[in-house]
């Protein structure tokens, strides 16, 4: 990696510094972020819900300051995570921190239920983006809890 990433999860990709995962997730990483399909803070809040949702508190550290830099006070981000909801959510937020929080156990009728209902709310390429998010900080949390040792 010849840069410093401009993204959270950098601790995560260094920690495969020299493996052939690390510029692969970084670049999804990387591309998740360019895609202006949902908004920055959107993909934040549900990366932060997973990583709360999974207990990953190397992935809600980081997600959490990148929350900040967006303007995203504490106090909101903590009643977001407490209560999947908070005054200065949009609905879109609202919606899709829910189907993030409903990602995490994998109960597949429960989530198609959810992804169906989510259809009325967003674009076509608005509810791919927000599928393949979830996915995202799912399987970040996950390699953030195993490989930086930190549950």
């Amino acid at each position: 990696m010849e840069r410093l990433p401009s993204y959270p999860y950098v601790r995560l990709v260094k920690a495969y510094a020299g493996s052939p995962i690390a510029p692969a997730l970084g670049q999804t990483i990387e591309e998740m972020w360019a895609s202006s399909h949902l908004t920055r803070r959107c993909k934040l809040l549900m990366l932060a819900v997973v990583a709360r949702g999974l207990g990953c508190q190397v992935c809600a550290f980081e997600v959490g300051e990148a929350l900040q830099r967006e303007g995203l006070h504490e106090p909101t981000l903590t009643q977001v995570l407490t209560h999947l909801d908070a005054p200065d959510l949009d609905v879109l937020e609202r919606l899709l921190v829910r189907f993030a929080r409903d990602t995490i156990w994998f109960e597949p009728a429960a989530l198609q239920r959810r992804t169906r209902g989510l259809r009325d709310y967003l674009s076509g390429p608005q509810l791919l983006e927000a599928i393949g998010v979830a996915s995202l900080a799912n399987g970040l949390c996950r390699l953030g809890a195993t490989v930086m040792g930190h549950s």
